[in-house]
């Protein structure tokens, strides 16, 4: 099991190197586990949806947040003071889960022990955020729109996640709010005002963040007892491994070939 740290970098080279990772794994026989942030605030968006259509792209430019696709699907994540972690390896690897549903929870399981070993007590089960009053589009946030085995403390979501499986490999990235700046995203989403108070009272109510459970966490700390998650929970020795001068140039060549940058 490789870990790699990646602090502060750029929204296309961190969607990127998750690209490259999935296309990639399927020539190694590791499991690589990520974790990263972000240079600037950023929003992501899922594979299926339209930046016209999702984003207020002037507002994004005013106030200096970047934007990119993911590789998965889902909706909107505003990434601002939080910790992202990605976990990718290929399907050969039965221990990390034969489908969706077992990868997503043993996946959880690991979050929740590195979690635990930051002293947040959390538990993994269907979301409970409710989403009535909202809108039902694909505008709803990513923090906001239930999935299986959502990270929870005390009935609020704390992390969000998506997964994309491939023929031969899969990864799944999430992101774990350090701060509460993630609460900003309906200001940026192409939306009525009545709507961003809607949006931003429930991810108010509904969602945490870290800062709000404990005191003196940071992306460093976090990283380690995250790292200490996965090997405990994870069958496999694991090993910091940073990118390799040739791994970055494919990054690189990823960030323009597939329209990143």
């Amino acid at each position: 099991m490789r870990f790699i740290i990646d602090k502060s970098k750029s929204a296309d080279f961190n969607m990127a190197a998750d690209l490259y990772l999935l296309n990639h794994c399927i020539n190694y026989n590791h499991v690589t586990i990520r974790l990263y942030s972000w240079a600037q605030p950023s929003i992501t968006i899922g594979y299926m949806q339209a930046p016209d259509n999702e984003l207020d792209l002037n507002k994004l430019r005013a106030a200096s947040v970047g934007w990119i696709k993911r590789p998965t699907g889902g909706r909107a994540v505003l990434h601002d003071g939080d910790i992202t972690y990605s976990c990718v390896f290929p399907k050969t690897i039965r221990d990390m889960g034969s489908g969706i549903t077992e990868t997503y929870r043993l996946i959880s399981q690991c979050l929740i022990s590195g979690l635990e070993k930051a002293s947040i007590k959390c538990t993994a089960h269907d979301s409970s955020v409710s989403t009535v009053g909202i809108s039902r589009s694909v505008k709803l946030p990513c923090f906001l729109a239930p999935s299986r085995d959502e990270i929870m403390v005390d009935g609020k979501k704390l992390i969000g996640s998506a997964q994309k499986r491939t023929a031969t490999a899969a990864l799944q990235h999430g992101s774990i709010p350090i701060t509460g700046a993630f609460r900003g995203l309906p200001e940026y989403l192409r939306i009525d005002k009545m709507e961003k108070e809607k949006q931003a009272e429930s991810l108010m109510s509904k969602c945490c963040c870290i800062d709000e459970l404990v005191t003196g966490a940071t992306f460093e700390s976090l990283a380690e007892c995250l790292i200490e998650g996965f090997s405990a929970v994870l069958p496999f020795k694991g090993e910091l491994i940073p990118w390799s001068s040739e791994e970055e140039k494919c990054i690189n060549d990823y960030r323009e070939g597939n329209g990143l940058t």
